[in-house]
Formats: structure tokens, C-alpha cells, sequence
């Protein structure tokens, strides 16, 4: 089995498009980039069928505004998928392992079907609070709630950061360090791109800012990353560097106990 990534970029027409009733398959509009509805498809398979969160909030306000990479096996007709160990619960590999990050990586077969296997998403600024500790609710689909700029100087989150989150990886592919592959190629390439995440102020308004006294105003993005972590996969992200925000403790998202958990990537444009 080979396998290579697609990366789609932020889609606008996604909110009138999509309808987060229907499943991935049955999408009636024929404006939806493919590459999304194979991350929804792997999406609808791990959360809605095996974590059981309702088939309408998996959809949300972010998907349209977010950064998209999905995992393609490449699988023979001889060899679908059976090297992919027993299935597990969390929608992700307990190997570790993580191989060489690559945009794309592709070996040529005619006989191989292309099956999406795998997905993970990466959220801009702005974002809506983070969740009280104990907090029950449900999938975060809205910015109507004020964004970070509302919190302290100097606490996590005050400054623009960026969220990784939907990572999913299908029962019978997990094992095969997907995720691991998923989550470094969605890192590096953020470290390598953060003109696209959030622009940097003109210089004139930089220049504005500095007369009148305002430099700590002017929004940058310099590498805070977060994931709202199921709490069992708190080793798999102190892998990448992620570390957990004891302060934010522990809430119910939909039934299944997350953390927040932050990075600092050193950004090489």
C-alpha cells in the first residue's frame, strides 16, 4: 500500500453548498470540492458511526475557513487494506511512528484504487472561547461567541493562534502511523505558510500603530498552536511538542472527555 496527501485550502461557497443533514455520499450540489467530501466521509465513519455525534453537528461554521488534508491509500486489488490491524476506538493509530513528512507522496499503479482513509483540519484565528473546565457541550460550530482577543495579555490564547483538530483515520488503516503523518504534515506546513493562516498588518498600518501607541494591537500569527484533545491521546501529542493547559482542565465534548493542549512552532518563511 502507498498513500499521498491532499491539502485543500479555505472554501467559501462550502455554507450554502453543503448540507450537514445529508451524508458526504448523498451532497446534491456539484460545487463541493471532492477533497472535502472524502474528509467528511472519513469523518462521518469515526465520529458520527463509532463516537456517535450527531450527523448534522459534524458539519460546522469552521469548515469552510479551515485548511484540509486528506490520506489516500493506494490499495491493489490484492492487498485492500488487510495490513491495517484491528480497529480502535480512539479514530487513531496507537503506533506512533512518525514517517517523513511530504506534501504528496505517490507510487504509480494502474491497478490501485484511491481510497481516502484519513483527514485532519487546521482552523485560523479568530475562535471562540475555550470551554469552562467541567463543561458539557456540544461540537464547537459557531463564532458567534467573542474571539480570544477578549482574554488577558500573556495567558495562552491571547494572541492569534491556530487549531488543529477532526483528525480521523479509518478502522482498518490505523496502526500504519496516519495520524502521526496527518498531524506533522498539517504543522509543517503551517510552520512553512503563515502568510496564508493570517496576513501581516501593511506597513502603513504598522506605522499607524506605532505613532498612536498601539503596537500590541496589530494581530500576527507566530506559531501557538492548539488541539482539543480526547484525554487518552494526550502521549500521542507530547510526541509533536503539545503540551497540556492544566488550567483549562477537563470538559465533555459530546460525550467523550477533552484537554487543550499547546505548541509553539518555529516558523521558517
Amino acid at each position: 500500500m502507498s498513500q499521498f496527501i491532499s491539502l485543500l485550502p479555505p472554501t467559501a461557497s462550502l455554507p450554502t453548498s453543503y448540507d450537514r443533514t445529508k451524508l458526504a455520499a448523498d451532497q446534491p450540489a456539484r460545487d463541493i470540492p471532492t477533497t472535502f467530501k472524502d474528509a467528511m466521509t472519513v469523518r462521518e465513519r469515526v465520529f458520527v458511526e463509532e463516537q456517535g455525534v450527531p450527523l448534522e453537528n459534524e458539519f460546522d461554521d469552521d469548515d469552510p475557513r479551515s485548511f484540509h488534508w486528506v490520506v489516500y491509500a493506494s490499495v491493489g486489488t490484492s492487498s485492500c487494506g488487510s495490513s491495517g490491524g484491528s480497529p480502535l476506538s480512539s479514530g487513531t493509530p496507537d503506533n506512533f511512528e512518525s514517517p517523513p513528512p511530504q506534501e504528496e507522496r505517490r507510487q504509480s499503479d494502474p491497478t490501485a484504487n484511491r481510497v481516502a482513509v484519513g483527514t485532519i483540519r487546521l482552523v485560523p484565528p479568530p475562535h471562540p472561547p475555550h470551554p469552562a473546565p467541567s463543561d458539557t457541550h456540544k461540537l464547537d460550530n459557531s463564532l458567534r461567541a467573542p474571539a480570544t482577543a477578549s482574554l488577558a495579555k500573556g495567558t495562552p490564547g491571547s494572541e492569534p493562534y491556530i487549531k488543529l483538530g477532526r483528525l480521523a483515520v479509518l478502522p482498518a488503516y490505523r496502526k500504519l502511523g496516519l495520524a502521526a503523518l496527518l498531524t506533522r504534515t498539517a504543522l509543517d506546513w503551517a510552520a512553512q505558510n503563515s502568510n496564508q493562516i493570517l496576513s501581516p498588518p501593511r506597513p502603513e498600518e504598522v506605522e499607524l500603530a506605532r505613532v498612536e501607541g498601539r503596537d500590541e494591537d496589530l494581530d500576527s500569527w507566530s506559531g501557538l498552536t492548539l488541539v482539543h484533545a480526547q484525554v487518552h491521546l494526550e502521549k500521542f501529542y507530547n510526541r509533536f511538542g503539545f503540551v497540556k493547559d492544566e488550567d483549562m482542565g477537563e470538559w465533555d465534548e459530546e460525550g467523550i472527555m477533552h484537554i487543550g493542549m499547546w505548541l509553539t512552532l518555529k516558523l521558517r518563511e
